[in-house]
């Protein structure tokens, strides 16, 4: 009876140390080119900005849907916040697929590296686009986060301003706007 009492309180010592949560590791990020970016919408509107991966510039008045775009710094509290609801919705079969793109543009960095770094370590693999002078802020203005969906003409049809506070709020503007099931 003993031996029994000292097993089942080793094992509720044991179990009450944990957090009852499965830990994940999060794979690392990549830094991939922007070919997937539909830019075919045509516009007189010049925003041109840098792929993250340095192979293209694309002008954001260009870019044409359904996209989400995520624009985001690596300082920012509710951009770390967020970012776990955009690689779980990423890796949604139906933005796999391309049915949906996603795309983030990384804004105002003290240095080049603070991007892609944040990337990395966040598990992002999606296109990004950076923008190293504040240009964007004309568009999107001062403050990040901030998600603009896009139709398949290029129109904004959704703008968040602020973090996404759960995956469920994302992905119900996601189903909401784009009129997908996720």
């Amino acid at each position: 009876m003993r031996k029994f009492s000292v097993f089942v309180i080793t094992a509720l010592l044991l179990s009450g140390c944990s957090t009852g949560e499965q830990s994940q590791t999060t794979a690392l990020g990549v830094i991939p080119n922007c070919d997937q970016i539909d830019i075919s919408k045509e516009t007189s509107k010049e925003l041109k900005l840098s792929c993250l991966d340095g192979s293209s510039e694309i002008n954001y008045h260009s870019i044409k849907g359904p996209i989400v775009i995520n624009v985001w710094a690596s300082w920012c509290t509710g951009c770390k916040e967020e970012m776990p609801y955009f690689v779980d919705l990423y890796a949604n079969p139906i933005f796999k697929s391309g049915e949906i793109k996603l795309l983030g543009i990384d804004v105002d960095e003290k240095n080049a590296d603070s991007g892609p770094n944040f990337i990395k370590s966040h598990g992002m693999s999606w296109p990004h686009l950076e923008d190293t002078d504040s240009r964007s802020k004309l568009v999107f203005g001062p403050g990040v986060p901030v998600t603009y969906f896009l139709d398949k003409s290029g129109i904004v049809i959704h703008k968040h301003i602020g973090a996404y506070r759960s995956k469920s709020q994302l992905y119900e503007a996601v189903e909401k706007y784009f009129k997908v099931k996720l």
